[in-house]
C-alpha cells in the first residue's frame, strides 16, 4: 500500500497500481471468504446447539406415558406440520419453485427417513432397559459408521490414528458393559439396542448430508419424515399398546420431543450439515451423551460407577484419537 496526495492506493506486489476492476474483484473474493468463514463458524455453534436439543430426546422418552415406538411416531407426526412451513418458508425466501423428484431422490429421501425411523425405535426401547447415559454414548458411536461406509463409497483413506482411535473405543464400550455380562437384568439388551442404532444413524447422517447438497434443510426435514412414519406406525401397531395420550399431561413430553429434540436437534443439524463434513458432525453430536448424562442426573438422579465412568472415558478418548485421524 502507498499513499498519495488523494488518499491510499492498491499495490500489486511489484509496487505497480491496481486497476479499479482489480481492487473490487480483491474486495468481493475477500467478503467471500469472510462469509464463508462466518457460515462455518455459526454452523460449528449450531451443532453445538442441536445436540443440547438432541439429549432432550431420551428424558422426554422417559417421561411419555405412550410405548416408546409410538412415542416416537407422534415425535416426528407432530413435528410434521411444523417441517412443512419450515420448508414453504424457505421456498418463498429463495423464491424457488417447487422442483419434482427424480426416482433416485424420492428413494434417497425414504432410506434417510427409514433410517431414522429404525434409529428412534430401538433407541426409544433401550431407554426402558438402560440409562439415559448408556444410550446416548452407544448410539453416538457414529464416526465409527459414516467413516468405514465413506471409505466403501467415496474411497476415503481410512488413517491408522482412526483405527487406533477405534480399537480404543471398542475398550471403552467393554469395559462399559462388563458389569452386565452375565446380570439377569435387562440392561444388556438396552445397551445392544442402543448399540444397534448407530448404525441407523450414522446412515441417516451420511444420506442427509449428500441430500444437501441440492435440498434445503426444511425440505429434507419433511419429506424424510414420511419415511419415519412408515417404518414407526406399523412398528407400534404390531407390537404396542399405549399409543395414543389419555390426559392433557401426556402430550407435553410428546410436544417436547417434537420440538427440542427433532427440530431443535434434527432439523439443525440437517440446516448445519451443509457447511460442516459428515464426518466432523458425527464427532461433533459426541458430546450429546456427556449433556443427557447431566441431564438424567439432575432429574432422575442417574449416575454411573466406577467402572461404567472408567468406560466412558476411555470411550470418549477413542473417540477423540478417531477424530484426529480424520484430519
Amino acid at each position: 500500500m502507498v499513499r498519495n496526495a488523494d488518499g491510499p492506493t492498491s499495490t500489486h506486489f511489484d509496487g505497480s497500481p491496481m486497476t479499479l476492476f482489480e481492487i473490487a474483484s480483491a474486495t468481493i473474493t475477500s467478503i467471500r471468504i469472510e462469509a464463508t468463514r462466518s457460515s462455518v463458524a455459526l454452523a460449528f455453534i449450531g451443532i453445538i446447539v442441536a445436540v443440547c436439543c438432541l439429549a432432550t430426546g431420551g428424558i422426554f422418552v422417559k417421561l411419555s406415558a405412550l410405548d416408546p415406538i409410538a412415542t416416537g411416531a407422534w415425535r416426528i407426526g407432530l413435528a410434521l406440520p411444523i417441517a412443512y412451513a419450515w420448508q414453504a418458508l424457505e421456498r418463498r425466501r429463495d423464491h424457488a419453485p417447487e422442483h419434482a423428484r427424480d426416482a433416485r431422490q424420492i428413494l434417497l429421501l425414504w432410506l434417510a427417513g427409514a433410517c431414522l425411523g429404525l434409529d428412534l425405535a430401538l433407541w426409544n426401547v433401550s431407554f426402558h432397559y438402560t440409562t439415559v447415559a448408556n444410550a446416548n454414548l452407544l448410539a453416538n458411536l457414529v464416526p465409527f459408521v459414516v467413516v468405514p461406509v465413506a471409505w466403501l463409497v467415496y474411497r476415503e483413506t481410512i488413517s491408522r490414528l482412526f483405527v487406533a482411535g477405534f480399537a480404543i473405543a471398542l475398550c471403552g464400550v467393554t469395559i462399559l458393559l462388563s458389569p452386565k455380562l452375565g446380570a439377569s437384568s435387562g440392561a444388556l439388551f438396552g445397551d445392544a439396542l442402543a448399540l444397534m442404532t448407530a448404525l441407523f444413524y450414522g446412515s441417516y447422517l451420511l444420506l442427509v448430508s449428500g441430500l444437501r447438497r441440492t435440498i434445503s434443510s426444511g425440505r429434507i426435514m419433511y419429506l424424510t419424515s414420511f419415511g419415519s412414519l412408515s417404518i414407526l406406525v406399523p412398528l407400534a401397531l404390531l407390537f404396542e399398546h399405549r399409543l395414543f395420550p389419555v390426559r392433557l399431561s401426556d402430550l407435553w413430553p410428546l410436544i417436547g420431543l417434537a420440538l427440542l429434540a427433532h427440530l431443535g436437534g434434527q432439523g439443525l443439524l440437517a440446516a448445519c450439515l451443509r457447511y460442516i463434513p459428515a464426518g466432523l458432525s458425527s464427532v461433533l453430536v459426541l458430546m450429546q451423551p456427556v449433556v443427557a448424562a447431566l441431564y438424567a442426573w439432575m432429574l432422575f438422579g442417574e449416575s454411573l460407577g466406577p467402572v461404567e465412568l472408567l468406560g466412558v472415558a476411555v470411550c470418549l478418548t477413542g473417540i477423540y484419537v478417531a477424530k484426529l485421524g480424520q484430519r
